[in-house]
């Protein structure tokens, strides 16, 4: 038999002339006897000629060596194909097969290649240390070039300095001691990736100094001082699954989603399925396990969802049925399994209970770290930077912000980090590190943490977090509980990133909060990167779920060290600059799920995004809302409210699937479920489309762009109420009409407005269900009148109050419609800008327009202007007349050019207005007048569309150019 301290580097490579294990003579007969043709029918044939070179102890028993040999097959590396000998690490394979020691099992399989033999000094031999084994309390220092081998438990001590080489016997062992560093040439190893421990290793940190500060990385820690951490240990299989059955409160008896290998006595813990405070995740011990039927040892206190719904024609149903729309809700609880081979805590004491101080692995000064299958448990010291359970710690730039290196080849894989007082997982300054298939539980902040904006090229995977809460001592404000803030599953401050078939749940902050700075943080200030403008890496197949803020946010980021957050547009561009419109490029989320949060689905302040594939189900509030250009919510389920609604949503306001977004998304192919209309709250949005911030137009004509929704059980939405209605507190405007071109609402191709006279007066018209409470659909056009510019005010401002008045044709006043003075007071019902002010026009209407509140009215001296919109032809006309002082020659004109006081005379799109001399003359004109009325200080005019615009040849036929074809009046005094 081998020697069993014999420490085997082993080459993975291929060789067109088949399978070569290349042994000591004296192994070659035991794994005769132990591996067969049908042992490497399980390879998995996927590697590569020179992958690397892993180190492990040498299996001790034929069992241990089949096993070895199968975990080697399987690493993840890509298949090459050879012919003749292969090229291993610049070394000839053939080189080193020996006859006697070649066994061939199969055709082109994986060669473990013995490169050296070298042995290890034991732990339990006085001889080790030079005749007296360390005693409890000393300070253990393994040289560089010594390595020795744990092969008992050591009684607790004081500290472990590895600058040789420290590796664990395959044996139940305990490590006690208040803290170990590992220097530039140590190593300390538990397991391989190619023989993971199978044995239970615990590693117990417990020094009682709170204020030691190891070469500036604290204490109570795995310090990897560019040393090695290689820990390796067998984890449960799969890590984490979901329910397949209901689970009701009371039960002790799970169905699983999966077959699972799990053990009586291990941890699990089950996701909540309900709204955040009506369950959270809940932590078991397993009594019995058999396949995908697990025992738990105590009864569950809260029911747990655990089937599929899909969308019939009617509704929601339990039946697979892919005839509406692919997509399905899957809210069934995740399970996830604690327990792992490798344990790292911190001791449980005084400092832990007291001063939540408990154990960390930090990896700086160009360290290495592979923990694969490990446990940690009471870690991460509360309210101190830096202190985190597994800490990668500025590994890729220097001091000047240059990059120097990825950490590719290391990862933090199927590992549980559970009651931490401090964070989960923390990349700081660390580029190209893969985290993967790991469970966060009971966690104090933000759980995955990407930390300083410059983290870029890192793969998140299939992780699952759950139970995360604002710590005691908060590290950065952003960890505080505030509106849409809080501690977060994921807080990822650089978008180039791979983070994807994520879960998180349970959270007291978001699920994912997506918060990109315009610059970097901390000690990365001088990287030269934008990150709000860094384009996308992937973002996809994550799920958010029972979260008390947003699944998904993203806007608010931080702008300072201490992590206070502000309303940050995220605008990725091709050069990764600041915007500047040209050099924008879209990004995507994708196959989203996101329900039961207490807040929206998704929150954005976002240019160029595409929401694909989502499912958002369950949520309180608007499921998309935010602030957001130019994007696509698009092939997306949208469920009100499902099958799974044992409790009330937790908020005042009504459901609502998508906000207007002004009409900048274009919201198409999406199926709408059970989304109630709520007309006893007129201020609130609810149903499908939100209507309180249609505001940037007086007239609205994007829903264009919301074609081929399909609504179930689904009202298309309330007519908000406008704040200017409730005078005299309302000092903005909704939009007063909105076309309705695919009929939603009434039939196709007529405006949805308020039921107010101002717009409804002499018009046909049908009320919108319910009848009177949800406005009227009438046939149009509209006109948009705003934007009202006075002796040169600010035209992207404009504050001054307004009176429009409707006159029917014997100049009676038949509705007015007021907004009063935008001093940005917030006295306005919804909170929206104060300068929104505007009106929707009727053809051939008349109308008065006078600056003032009821108080004081304001006469223009000299220049006032105001934009017209959607008068698309010469037969779209108006009679208006405006407010104008004094008496003497004016100009009035027409133009379609932005700056449209700098139209020439004679230009193309500059139409000029003839005066005439009375009223009577204005109103009977054919064509475009004006005539001043300077007894009564009004300018009337008779003003229509169809004048040329610049570039319109260019103009998309669904554009806001071509939708609201805007022209100008001006009337100045030259």
């Amino acid at each position: 038999m081998i020697n069993t301290l014999s420490k085997l580097k082993v080459v993975i490579a291929i060789c067109g002339i088949g399978l070569a294990l290349i042994l000591p003579a004296s192994a070659s007969q035991s794994l005769g006897a132990t591996l067969s043709p049908n042992d490497v029918n399980t390879i998995n044939a996927d590697g590569l000629c020179g992958v690397g070179s892993a180190e492990g102890m040498w299996p001790t028993s034929p069992d241990e060596l089949t096993t070895f040999v199968r975990a080697a097959y399987t690493i993840e590396a890509r298949w090459v194909e050879a012919t003749g000998a292969a090229q291993c690490q610049g070394v000839d394979c053939a080189a080193f097969i020996e006859p006697a020691h070649v066994l061939t099992l199969t055709q082109r399989a994986f060669i473990p290649m013995i490169v050296a033999g070298e042995s290890y000094l034991l732990w339990s031999q006085p001889s080790t240390w030079g005749g007296t084994l360390p005693q409890a309390g000393d300070a253990v220092h393994i040289p560089a070039g010594k390595r020795v081998l744990l092969d008992i438990n050591p009684p607790p001590l004081h500290s472990l300095t590895i600058d040789g080489e420290l590796a664990f016997k395959q044996q139940d062992l305990d490590l006690t001691m208040g803290w170990i560093l590992i220097n530039p040439t140590g190593s300390l190893r538990i397991g391989s990736a190619y023989a993971p421990f199978q044995h239970r290793a615990t590693i117990t940190l417990t020094d009682s100094d709170m204020n030691r500060n190891v070469l500036g990385m604290g204490t109570r820690g795995i310090l990897v001082n560019g040393g090695t951490l290689e820990m390796h240990g067998a984890s449960p299989t799969p890590a984490w699954t979901k329910l397949n059955a209901h689970a009701m409160s009371g039960t002790q008896a799970l169905s699983l989603l999966h077959s699972v290998n799990w053990q009586p006595g291990q941890r699990v813990v089950i996701a909540p399925t309900d709204y955040y405070g009506v369950a959270q995740t809940e932590l078991h011990t397993t009594s019995s396990v058999s396949g995908q039927q697990i025992t738990l040892s105590a009864p569950l206190q809260r029911f747990r969802w655990g089937v599929m719904q899909y969308v019939s024609t009617t509704g929601l149903v339990l039946t697979p049925t892919f005839s509406v729309t692919p997509l399905a809700i899957d809210q069934r609880a995740e399970v996830g399994n604690l327990s792992r081979k490798i344990i790292i805590q911190g001791a449980n004491d005084l400092l832990w209970q007291n001063h939540q101080f408990g154990a960390q692995v930090m990896i700086a000064n160009g360290g290495t770290a592979r923990i694969d299958g490990v446990e940690l448990t009471r870690v991460g010291q509360g309210g101190r930077l830096g202190r985190y359970p597994i800490h990668y710690h500025e590994l890729s730039y220097n001091s000047a912000g240059a990059w120097i290196t990825d950490v590719s080849g290391q990862y933090v894989k199927n590992s549980s980090i559970w009651n931490s007082s401090n964070r989960c997982i923390v990349i700081h300054g660390t580029n190209g590190l893969w985290v993967k298939n790991n469970l966060c539980y009971d966690i104090a902040g933000h759980a995955v943490f990407v930390e300083d904006a410059v983290e870029r090229r890192n793969i998140i995977e299939d992780n699952l977090v759950l139970r995360v809460r604002q710590p005691i001592s908060p590290v950065i404000d952003s960890d505080i509980v505030r509106f849409r803030r809080g501690p977060s599953g994921f807080w990822l401050t650089n978008p180039d990133n791979i983070v994807r078939g994520n879960v998180a749940a349970d959270a007291e902050g978001n699920g994912f909060w997506l918060a990109f700075p315009a610059q970097p943080l901390g000690s990365h200030k001088s990287v030269p990167i934008r990150p709000s403008n860094v384009r996308l890496g992937e973002f996809a197949n994550n799920t958010a779920h029972s979260n008390m803020r947003p699944g998904v946010n993203l806007d608010f980021a931080p702008f300072n060290d201490a992590g206070q957050t502000q309303e940050r547009k995220y605008i990725p561009t091709v050069d990764e600059q600041v915007d500047q419109y040209t050099n924008r490029v879209r990004f995507t989320l994708s196959d989203i799920q996101v329900y039961k949060n207490n807040d929206n689905g998704l929150w954005n302040r976002v240019s160029w995004p595409d929401y694909i594939r989502f499912v958002s189900s369950d949520n309180a509030g608007k499921f998309f809302a935010g602030a957001g250009d130019d994007g696509d919510i698009k092939d997306s389920l949208i469920v009100g409210q499902s099958l799974n609604n044992l409790s009330p949503i937790p908020s005042s306001d009504p459901q609502t699937a998508v906000a207007s977004y002004h009409s900048t998304f274009d919201i198409f192919n999406n199926v709408f479920v059970n989304f109630a209309l709520v007309p006893t709250q007129p201020t609130k949005a609810s149903g499908v489309f939100a209507t309180d911030d249609y505001y940037t137009n007086p007239v609205d004509k994007g829903l264009i762009r919301n074609p081929t929704n399909t609504l179930i059980n689904a009202s298309p939405g309330l007519r908000v109420r406008s704040p200017n209605i409730n005078t005299p507190v309302g000092n903005a405007a909704l939009a007063g009409a909105l076309w309705d071109p695919h009929g939603y609402w009434g039939p196709a191709g007529r405006y949805w407005v308020y039921d107010v006279p101002f717009l409804t007066h002499g018009l046909t018209c049908t009320p919108v269900m319910p009848a009177g409470q949800n406005g009227q659909s009438c046939v149009g056009p509209y006109y948009g009148v705003g934007m009202f510019v006075i002796d040169g005010s600010n035209r992207y401002q404009p504050r001054h109050p307004i009176r429009a008045q409707r006159l029917n044709t014997s100049n009676t006043v038949v509705g007015e419609w007021i907004v009063n003075e935008g001093s940005g007071s917030g006295t306005n019902t919804f909170g929206i800008m104060p300068w929104m002010r505007h009106f929707a026009a009727v053809k051939a209407g008349r109308y008065r327009l006078d600056f003032t509140d009821g108080i004081s009215t304001v006469l223009p001296l000299n220049d006032v202007a105001l934009s017209l919109e959607n008068m698309l032809t010469t037969t779209d006309y108006l009679v208006l007349g405006v407010r104008f002082a004094g008496s003497g020659p004016l100009q009035v004109y027409l133009s379609t050019e932005h700056n449209y006081d700098s139209t020439a005379p004679g230009s193309p799109y500059r139409r000029n207005l003839s005066a005439v001399s009375s009223f009577s003359s204005v109103v009977s004109a054919t064509s475009d007048v004006f005539w001043h009325d300077t007894a009564n200080g009004r300018v009337w005019v008779r003003v229509s569309g169809g004048l040329a615009a610049p570039d319109e040849s260019s103009w998309l036929p669904n554009s806001d150019q071509a939708l609201y074809r805007t022209t100008y009046l001006r009337i100045y005094r030259p």
